[in-house]
């Protein structure tokens, strides 16, 4: 009963005011955070009722500044589906770092806000089943989040309303959506009389258990810090670790300056280095967890802090994590967009004319484009943060070239564009993580084709290099491209003329510098040649060879 005990001392303190109901709101949270996957009670019942009855007068910072206390800790079911209601920016830290099993995920997608769905669908560590019940509310989710568009759309389809209406009502959303984010940041923090502006804490020492999750603190505030982890580095949502603390966890290793990101707008929001070394019981040497200190990084240490202008993203003036929230919301939009173009080009909304499915087929195309681009944005603005943390395993680079040649041979052929590939026989498989590497090999192949001209022919070679301990892979430089020199070349405004769609969208320039960023990060490069493009990877093993490759 201690649970109940503690709550019943909670509730009994008085409430007249915004700032005890503040302190009430953060006591209930962090209890309910602490039972973990533990069955519910009575008591917890009226606790949840509360907190529903409180939600909207609470300030967004304060709903914010607990759901990104619970990130990463283990939580029960029902309190995860509370925070799924909310702002899906409020929402995100608990949704994107919970661990449910199968069935309780699969219990709570129900009661889940369809833009809280659209977000758990970026987690790539959910069970299949879960993966699979997602799925099932794909078309239900698209039309709840675009009720306006699809109102539109479908009026469309019956010819009372034109598609360009339902682009200008989709571009009008975003913007209002963008505004409104902006207003809610800023506003409830400058606006709320309990939420005084304090000095910013510029070291604390911490502690954190077996599980990697920080359990306490002293020097700073403890709701923004307790429940982050050391386990597992940082994600989409620009807050916690980074892979040098994540992969020192893994090997209970001590580590030095690794990167931690505080969510927020309080005392200890922002960018710190931590260090820290691992503890073991006395009694039976069993690990026990983590204790370390935490410091502001110094100036030299973080491009983004004071960045002066011009010295953002790729020396542009986009500094990484704006970006990256602005990422965010248009994903988010051109998904939608994109289904359900797909939904009016299938039918699956009713009969359509020929006219109207061209259109929906044509802005599906446009669309995939545009979100190949916001992910390369994404990605760049991770390496430019250090926040890739890229997981290397055995990946078939040949076995990957050879499938995008066939995707891009069609395309290609009809432009007079040949593609040539040569892949030595013994050639090794890679050491790298297989997403960054079916990047960097795509966005070589199409800045080499796709500004390649009529009557040109594209060579492609895969060798082993250093006796098999590394794979060069060389793309021939379109002629369009010859005699430019290499600054030239990685000037991110620099984009000549390609008339393929599949060309480089956000300019060559870009494209070169993402991948040698992500090659670095490999442990690989990319060197700029006179005739050629190479990158270069790690092999997994100069023994584990692909054969039979020509």
């Amino acid at each position: 009963m201690r649970f109940d005990d503690m709550v019943a001392t909670v509730l009994a303190q008085p409430r007249n005011t915004l700032a005890a109901r503040i302190a009430i709101w953060r006591q209930l949270v962090d209890l309910l955070g602490q039972r973990g996957g533990e069955s519910e009670t009575g008591q917890s019942d009226a606790t949840y009722d509360l907190l529903e009855s409180w939600r909207h007068e609470m300030p967004v910072a304060v709903r914010a500044e607990s759901a990104q206390a619970l990130a990463g800790r283990s939580l029960p079911q029902r309190l995860v589906v509370f925070f799924a209601q909310d702002r899906p920016d409020i929402a995100a830290p608990v949704i994107m770092r919970a661990r449910l099993d199968a069935a309780d995920w699969i219990a709570a997608l129900s009661a889940m806000r369809p833009s809280t769905r659209s977000l758990l669908r970026h987690r790539r560590d959910l069970d299949p089943p879960v993966v699979e019940a997602l799925a099932r509310y794909g078309a239900a989710d698209m039309i709840l989040e675009t009720s306006v568009e699809a109102e539109h759309g479908a009026q469309a389809d019956r010819g009372e309303v034109e598609l360009d209406a339902a682009g200008h009502a989709q571009i009008r959303n975003l913007v209002e959506r963008i505004e409104a984010f902006r207003r809610d940041r800023v506003t409830p923090v400058a606006a709320s009389p309990a939420e005084p502006v304090t000095e910013i804490v510029s070291e604390f020492r911490f502690e954190a258990g077996p599980d990697g999750v920080i359990n306490w603190v002293d020097g700073a505030p403890r709701g923004p810090l307790v429940g982050q982890t050391i386990a597992f580095s940082a994600d989409a949502l620009d807050c916690g670790v980074d892979g040098h603390a994540a992969g020192a966890f893994r090997q209970r290793a001590p580590f030095r300056d690794a990167r931690l990101v505080v969510a927020g707008q309080g005392a200890a929001s922002g960018a710190w280095r931590i260090s820290a070394v691992p503890f073991f019981t006395d009694s039976d040497g069993r690990f026990a967890g983590y204790r370390g200190m935490a410091r502001r990084p110094r100036r030299d240490e973080d491009a983004a802090i004071d960045a002066p202008q011009g010295q953002g993203l790729f020396g542009s003036s986009l500094e990484p994590d704006s970006l990256r929230q602005l990422i965010h919301g248009l994903r988010t939009r051109l998904n939608a967009s994109a289904g359900f173009a797909e939904m009016i080009e299938r039918q699956l909304l009713g009969p359509v004319s020929a006219s109207y499915r061209d259109r929906a087929s044509t802005i599906t195309g446009e669309a995939a484009n545009l979100l190949r681009a916001v992910d390369d944005l994404d990605a760049a603005a991770r390496s430019e943060a250090g926040q890739n943390a890229l997981a290397p395993q055995s990946v078939d680079g040949a076995g990957i070239l050879e499938r995008l040649h066939d995707e891009y041979a069609g395309q290609a052929d009809a432009r007079g564009v040949k593609v040539a590939i040569s892949i030595d026989e013994n050639l090794p498989l890679l050491a790298a993580d297989p997403i960054a590497a079916e990047r960097m090999i795509e966005r070589l192949l199409a800045a080499a084709v796709g500004l390649a001209g009529p009557g040109e022919t594209i060579a492609i070679r895969c060798v082993p290099e250093r006796g098999g301990a590394s794979v060069a892979m060389s793309f021939a430089r379109p002629a369009l491209l010859i005699g430019k020199s290499e600054s030239e070349l990685l000037d991110p405004g620099y984009s000549p003329d390609g008339d393929w769609p599949d060309a480089p969208a956000l300019g060559l320039g870009f494209a070169l510098r993402l991948v040698g960023n992500i090659a670095r990060e490999a442990e690989g490069s990319l060197t700029i040649e006179t005739e050629n493009f190479v990158l270069r990877l790690p092999a997994k093993d100069a023994s584990a060879c692909s054969s039979g490759r020509g």
